[in-house]
Order: structure tokens, then sequence, then C-alpha cells
């Protein structure tokens, strides 16, 4: 995904992507914690947030030097998300937390972060969550999210839900009356797409990969399905503005309700997405490291130090800059950064 990163936008660039970087760990102190996304508005101005933790230490910052936890406010949202637009116009999602029942907004705007929207629908629900919030400019931001109940019949269900942010208020564009728990949001020319993962309500196991787009009645068309056993996972992303679907080892652009293939991964240790700065300059996350597609060929641009590091989740892609979110077992929480080097 392209991370609009600052209020001073560069261009994406169309000839092929260096791969030179100088690659660094950075060791994030998080207690009962663990990350889930990172967003910033510079490499000396990028944020950490996870949903464990306590209501005290669940956010991160970085200010070029040093990693420290962020304390001005009490930040009750348990972060599952942040996305942000510069260093003043920044979301997070999540839980609202223990002071308020329901799925919270909260939003930072460079001064302070505060509580901006809960959404408590009416139908009952176990838990609701925001699980993404991605926008193409700040008056047209989405959220999706799932919400958990058991039914008549005590079965666990999960139901998704999206949500729309127009510059001045967030209110709710769909919510899905089907098994479902909405994973990612993107438009593309006022189309907005989710995906879903299904679990079977009988065994509580795997079920199906869905691919939906969100009809202007608030509806949803089902584009496509997949089995969690032969493709191992779907994924959505936006390069340069234009929705990206990953399915399995293969990556397509969609538009105008077709599929046009555009990359295929030769390697299983592929899985999550594609993000990139432009087809010319795309990440590749692997199982042991990243790989980086040019428009022309894949090469390892990292590979882990152990089998056991898992580089997930979508990554802040700044102008010279990327930095990932890390898990290592028996380690406390860690942030890839890796910084071009002039050639």
């Amino acid at each position: 995904m392209l991370v609009l990163a600052s209020c001073d936008l560069f261009i994406p660039k169309t000839e092929p992507g260096s791969r030179n970087y100088e690659w660094t760990l950075d060791t994030l102190y998080m207690p009962m914690n663990y990350i889930s996304s990172v967003w910033g508005a510079s490499p000396d101005d990028v944020w950490a947030v996870g949903a464990g933790g306590t209501e005290y230490d669940r956010l991160l910052h970085y200010d070029g030097t040093q990693w420290s936890t962020y304390t001005n406010e009490i930040i009750w949202c348990d972060g599952r998300i942040i996305f942000g637009f510069c260093a003043d116009d920044i979301w997070m999602g999540g839980q609202a937390g223990w002071l308020e029942r329901g799925a919270g907004i909260w939003h930072y705007d460079g001064q302070q972060w505060k509580q901006h929207y809960v959404y408590s629908p009416e139908e009952p629900y176990r838990a609701i969550y925001i699980h993404d919030i991605w926008g193409s400019s700040p008056d047209n931001v989405y959220a999706c999210g799932l919400r958990t109940f058991y039914d008549e019949t005590n079965i666990f269900l999960c139901k998704g839900f999206v949500l729309h942010y127009d510059g001045t208020a967030w209110r709710e564009l769909a919510r899905a009356d089907f098994n479902s728990q909405f994973l990612r949001v993107r438009n593309e020319n006022e189309i907005v797409y989710v995906t879903s993962y299904t679990i079977d309500p009988d065994t509580l196991s795997g079920g199906d990969y869905e691919f939906y787009q969100v009809k202007n009645d608030s509806s949803f068309y089902k584009i496509g399905s997949y089995k969690e056993s032969k493709i191992r996972w779907i994924g959505l992303s936006s390069i340069d503005e234009k929705v990206y679907l990953t399915i399995g080892q293969n990556a397509y652009r969609y538009k105008k309700n077709k599929f046009k293939h555009f990359l295929y991964v030769d390697n299983e240790k592929f899985y999550n997405n594609v993000y990139g700065r432009s087809e010319n300059d795309v990440f590749l996350s692997m199982r042991d490291g990243i790989m980086h597609y040019n428009g022309e060929d894949i090469e390892y641009i990292y590979e882990s130090p152990s089998n056991d590091m898992d580089i997930f989740g979508t990554p802040l892609i700044l102008e010279n800059d990327i930095f990932y979110s890390v898990r290592y077992p028996g380690f406390n929480e860690l942030v890839l950064h890796g910084r071009l080097v002039e050639e």
C-alpha cells in the first residue's frame, strides 16, 4: 500500500525501485502486548500500536532516534490499526475500551489523541472491533471490522460492517447480514471493496476468504470466494491509488469487475499482500524476510536472522524508508526499519 505519509506528498516513482536498503531492528518495550500496526508522517515521526497491554502502554512513538511509550493521554482504545495523512491527521481504531462499549475510533490532531467516534449498533453483540482504516483523502476515510455474538441456538457468529468518514462525521455505510469478518477495506473511484474471512460456525475453524464490493444501496456483491485450505490467504491493498487483490501466490489488479494478473510469486513462503510506491517498486512479505519486485524480477532485499521472526501487517512506506512490525517469540516487539542508501 502506498501510504500517504505527509501533507507534502511525493510523486510515485515509475522507474524500477532501488533495492539498496540498510536495515535495522528496533526493540520496543510493550509488556503483555504486540504491535498490530505502524504508521508515520516521516522517518522521525512514527507511531506503533498494539491491541494488548493496558491503556497506559499500548501506543508508542519514534522520533527518529528512539522509541518511547506515549503517555500524554490515557488510550482506552485497544488499537488494532493506525492510519493517517499527515502529522496532525491520524486515525486509530479497535475496541472502544473499558469506558464505553462498542468499536472505537480515535483521532490525533498533532496535539493530543481523543476519542472521535464509537460504533455500537442496536443489534446484540458480544464484542465488536475495528480491523482496518484506510482513506484516499482526509474527507474520504473508511473503516471496517466485525461484531461477534451467539445466535438464538447458541452458535457463535461473526458479521462485518463498513463505516465512512466524510470529513465531518462517521456513519455506518453497510452492515453484513452474513457470516463475515471484514479484514481490509479500500476504495477506488468511489467504489468500496472489503476482504472477509468466514469461520465455520459448526467447527469454529477455517472457512472461506471472500472479496466483496459494497454497493450504493449498502448491500454487498460477492466478487470471489476462496477456500483457506487451498490458498492460505487473500489480501487487499492499494498501490498508487489502485486496488490490488492477492489470492495465494498471485496478485491481481482489479478494475471494472475484471481481474488483470499482475504478479506471480514463485515462492511458497510468500504470504499476506503486495505493497509499494508504484508497480515497479513493490514489497512482498515472506515468511523468512522481504522480497522486492522492480517491474522485471523478484529478489530478496532482507532475510530474517531467524525462522521464528514473523514480518507481518501493512508496512509504512515513505519516500526513502520502510517500517514493518515484527513478532519474535521470547523477545519484546520489534520494528524492522529499512532506509534507502545512495548507490
